[in-house]
């Protein structure tokens, strides 16, 4: 199931990409909050982009299941909209996969808004409400967020 659950998060994210996506459209990291860790995120278009997030869960998975810390990775596809003064909201749909005693994944909705402080520099802050759906589908909703910091290059 572990493998299943990397196997098709892993091919959500490379059919995500396009291949006209430079170096100029690439960005990378840290996000602080819940999970905290890396970063990175690869704009498709001038609207949209594929986020990628390795990261660790410092106060346990956000279920009553597991009191302790774990490693966290989600993918998103998100659309921006630009405003007249060069900020982003954005919406997207992606998935989560905790590692622990039990591989977790779950349906990821985040929402978010992007600056851009410098022409290399942006920083986000974002919320995304999960849906765990792997071993099994539960009810509650886990909400991440935080905020992050990321060098476009």
């Amino acid at each position: 199931m572990k493998r299943l659950s990397v196997l098709i998060l892993s091919i959500a994210f490379l059919f995500s990409l396009n291949n006209k996506a430079i170096a100029q459209n690439t960005e990378l990291g840290v996000i602080i909050g819940e999970p905290t860790g890396v970063s990175a995120k690869f704009w498709t278009s001038g609207r949209s982009a594929v986020d990628l997030g390795v990261a660790w869960s410092l106060g346990g998975s956000g279920t009553i299941h597991d009191p302790s810390g774990n490693m966290h990775i989600h993918s998103n596809y998100l659309w921006h909209f630009w405003t007249d003064s060069g900020v982003a909201f954005y919406a997207g749909l992606g998935g989560r996969l905790l590692f622990d005693n039990d591989t977790e994944f779950a349906a990821r909705i985040p929402i978010g808004m992007q600056f851009n402080i410098a022409r290399r520099l942006g920083i986000f802050f974002e919320l995304a409400p999960t849906l765990p759906i792997m071993p099994e589908t539960e009810s509650d909703f886990d909400i991440n967020g935080g905020a992050g910091i990321r060098f476009r290059f």
